[in-house]
């Protein structure tokens, strides 16, 4: 049941949230307000499109997610410093803390819980948030790990999901590392194990080599296939959902 609710409701609304398309926003734009600290700018694109009658849940996924990758992409280009980059990115939690909880609608029946984090070592956490406020308005039971902390907290506490994100090549041994010992470490003998972030869609099945269950893609690609998740029941079934 939990792996149901897992292919046809929460990863929809993930892959949504990656599958939005750039063309329909100026999410170079957009990022770049942020950048420069105009804040009451963004405001004013952000009230725009809510007055035109966009729901709170297409803001979340068709604007701040994109805005997000746009930000980590002028990082890693190296079109902004640490300064712009620490202001930008505090801007949109804010705008992530104040959209999340109106962006979905609430399951019914036991609320399931997650563990999210990002993958040890890594250090872009924007992914992490959007997922979190997705999961929390979804009327999912959302913890946040950090670091190595997650092995102690998947030992005390019963969880049926982790979530990693992960950026970029250079933190792949650790996360492959980090899932196993959360297998080892969770009470829960069947945890379910999903990971995320643009290095999944640049690498097509490294989810599956890492020990994942599910995976949330953050490029556009060919083939959406989130029904390809409603018959998952064991790891080993791996399906890779890229966008």
């Amino acid at each position: 049941m939990l792996r149901e609710i897992i292919g046809a409701e929460v990863l929809p609304r993930l892959l949504d949230a990656n599958w939005a398309n750039p063309e329909r926003i100026e999410t170079g734009k957009l990022a770049r307000l942020l950048v420069e600290g105009r804040d009451d700018d963004f405001r004013c694109e952000i009230g725009g499109r809510l007055a035109s009658g966009a729901s709170p849940f297409a803001i979340m996924t068709g604007v701040l997610a994109p805005v997000a990758r746009e930000l980590g992409s002028l990082w890693y280009d190296d079109d902004c410093d640490l300064i712009d980059m620490q202001r930008a990115s505090g801007a949109l939690k804010r705008w992530i803390s104040e959209i999340g909880p109106c962006a979905c609608e609430r399951t019914s029946g036991r609320s399931p819980s997650i563990l999210v984090q990002v993958a040890p070592g890594e250090t872009h956490t924007l992914g992490v948030d959007i997922a979190e406020a997705l999961f929390r308005g979804s009327g999912w039971s959302v913890d946040r790990g950090e670091g190595r902390g997650f092995q102690a907290e998947l030992a005390e506490h019963w969880r049926d999901v982790v979530g990693f994100s992960l950026s970029c090549d250079r933190h792949i041994d650790s996360l492959k590392r980090a899932i196993a010992e959360a297998r080892e470490a969770s009470r829960n003998p069947g945890l379910v194990v999903l990971v995320g972030g643009p290095i999944f869609a640049e690498h097509l099945g490294l989810a599956a080599k890492l020990g994942a269950d599910f995976c949330a893609c953050t490029a556009e690609t060919t083939v959406r296939a989130p029904h390809a998740l409603l018959d998952v029941s064991t790891t080993s079934n791996m399906v890779n959902i890229s966008c």
